[in-house]
């Protein structure tokens, strides 16, 4: 909800560590239009005092002790639509960017940027708008605009198991199934059984073309990288 022009912006502060704490404060509290209501350093405590002295921004750190800053968002926004949330992070991150966007924040600010640039996510969120680290806004940019099919290519390759990318890396190598097996210390019948389960994921019928997919997606076994077996010899 948007903070009426000439009213103070009601912020409250949630981060377990106390030093952040208290440069937030010294760094809001000098900008004029912004006043500290409550201070949380967990969620449960968060919860409390949001109905107690309830702020028109809380500003949320990821990495909270018990409940984490995501889900701590997403439980106050059911509860009180009116409240903005920003997140305060380490995380450079567009998954977390994703995640706590999801949950309902309206800012992703990260801890090292300039003090500006907090300042000025509490004052876009004040008036329903928002504000995302420049370098978290150019990865979820990336994302968005990222060519389709390498998008689809990538969600196969993270479609495989560790061990079907084992198996997909030494067929590349041109590795047998009897030789498979021995490399990794599974049956013939599990290498054939991750062979059908390749072939079914990445939309292949042979062999020839599990190995050329896997070539064109760069999963092919480096000269320095080795593949861990399922048990040591014997």
């Amino acid at each position: 909800m948007a903070v009426k022009e000439g009213d103070s912006i009601k912020v409250m502060l949630v981060d377990d560590h106390e030093v952040v704490l208290e440069g937030l404060i010294r760094i809001l509290e000098k900008q004029g239009g912004i006043k500290i209501v409550a201070v949380a350093r967990n969620a449960e405590e968060a919860l409390e005092k949001v109905t107690k002295f309830p702020p028109d921004v809380i500003i949320v750190d990821i990495q909270l002790p018990g409940m984490n800053g995501i889900e701590l968002i997403k439980r106050i926004k059911s509860t009180h639509p009116g409240i903005e949330a920003i997140t305060l992070t380490v995380f450079d991150d567009e998954q977390f960017a994703k995640q706590a966007i999801k949950a309902g924040a309206i800012g992703y600010v990260i801890k090292d940027a300039a003090q500006e640039e907090l300042v000025k996510a509490v004052l876009a969120a004040a008036k329903g708008e928002s504000l995302i680290s420049t370098s978290v806004a150019r990865k979820l940019l990336e994302e968005i605009t990222e060519p389709e099919d390498k998008k689809k290519r990538k969600e196969s390759i993270e479609g495989l198991s560790r061990r079907e990318q084992d198996v997909i890396k030494l067929m590349a190598r041109g590795y047998n199934n009897r030789q498979i097996a021995d490399l990794l210390f599974i049956s013939e019948h599990t290498v054939k059984v991750h062979i059908r389960n390749i072939f079914r994921k990445i939309g292949v019928a042979d062999r020839t073309n599990a190995v050329l997919w896997a070539i064109e997606n760069e999963l092919v076994l480096k000269d320095h990288e080795s593949i861990k077996p399922d048990k040591p010899p014997i």
